[in-house]
């Protein structure tokens, strides 16, 4: 499982949390089912931001990666994210990078032009069916993820970057066509081949990634690999807004995870807020929910210590079924919120033996990255 990750060049937001705890909840939904699943999320440090932010900030590129990720690591913590298997970094990836470009220059699939090498999107029949849109359609297409290219050196439109020319430190790297650094996309093909090979299980990310992101990587690598499909699942989260508008660093309209700790917040108030929301779906920050949700998660931790009822010949079971029936059902998280939530008041009750009751609880709320075990 391959998750689109940050770029550091600030601290994360609400929209990154959300990422983070749609693929932890999947991860720990496919392990519980006994899957071995290797999870990778990617770190993109080198980019116009990476440049432009530490530029501001007067200190290296590494060290604003650094920085902000260690940030990002300790909010993470508090929302009981466990940590991927590896984060791999762009700088770390180059030669890999390289070597993708080379191939698709050599396959005919990309052109170079003064020191810029272009994907030719015209050699890919199938560029855009992420999206559902024909070449015809994404010509008008707009996405506040679009990077900025040089359209005039383009042989189609829509032909996108896979390497640039680059003169700033720490973000310029030698290359056949000279001194540069790689586009946006083939940053991901390259992490997330080197770290789980050329075909996916499960690729992630925000659904504002579709396209031109994902789309983008699908045609490079299977044309660098000549293997098909690129990614068996695509799976994209929706988005965090605020007072109507999408959450974003370029905005400003940020809510981060640290300042709601800070307001006495918890994890698994914030979790379940949330796991409230489909993950595919969009939402808008609501501090009363989330007030409501940490009363939520009150109930559901008294109820993890309750002595709960008499042996009751398992009247629980249902319960495991039901929340697994919610799971298996795309992630319906709201549904399995419910669950958990009728399970801890039954053992306030004494209407589910504590014996079970608790165990079951405890068990299912892991799934959900929920701490409830009594310490």
């Amino acid at each position: 499982m391959y998750v689109c990750g940050i770029t550091p060049y600030d601290v994360g937001h609400l929209g990154h949390a959300l990422v983070a705890v749609a693929f932890d909840t999947l991860r720990r939904w496919l392990e519980f089912n006994a899957y071995e699943v290797h999870h990778i999320q990617n770190i993109t440090d080198v980019d116009d931001d990476m440049v432009r932010k530490s530029r501001e900030l007067g200190i290296s590129i590494a060290e604003l990666t650094d920085r902000n990720h260690a940030i990002y690591l300790h909010e993470m913590d508090a929302l009981n994210v466990q940590r991927p298997d590896a984060y791999p970094r762009v700088s770390e990836t180059i030669p890999e990078i390289i070597a993708m470009v080379t191939s698709l220059i050599e396959c005919g699939n990309a052109y170079e032009v003064e020191g810029y090498v272009f994907f030719d999107v015209t050699t890919a029949p199938k560029f855009g069916a992420l999206a559902g849109l024909s070449l015809e359609q994404l010509l008008t297409f707009r996405s506040d993820s679009m990077p900025a290219e040089p359209a005039e050196l383009k042989r189609h439109p829509l032909d996108f970057l896979v390497w640039q020319p680059c003169t700033d430190e720490g973000a310029t790297f030698d290359s056949p066509w000279g001194p540069g650094r790689p586009g946006w996309h083939i940053e991901c093909s390259a992490m997330a081949q080197k770290a789980l090979g050329s075909r996916l299980d499960i690729h992630g990310g925000g659904k504002d990634l579709r396209y031109p992101h994902h789309d983008s990587e699908i045609v490079q690598s299977e044309c660098a690999t000549a293997e098909a499909p690129y990614v068996k699942v695509w799976m994209h989260n929706g988005t965090v807004g605020l007072a109507g508008e999408k959450m974003s660093k370029s905005l400003g309209n940020l809510v981060k995870v640290s300042e709601l700790i800070e307001r006495g917040h918890t994890g698994n108030g914030i979790r379940l807020l949330m796991l409230s929301v489909r993950y595919r779906d969009d939402r808008d920050f609501d501090e009363d929910a989330l007030n409501r949700w940490e009363q939520s998660a009150r109930l559901l931790e008294r109820a993890a210590r309750a002595r709960g009822g008499p042996p009751d010949a398992l009247r629980v079971q249902p319960r495991r079924v039901e929340f697994q029936d919610a799971m298996d059902d795309d992630l319906d998280t709201p549904r399995a919120i419910e669950v958990l939530l009728g399970i801890a008041r039954d053992i306030e009750a004494g209407t589910i033996a504590g014996e079970t009751g608790v165990a079951t609880l405890i068990e299912l709320g892991e799934v959900l990255g929920l701490r409830l075990r009594p310490e």
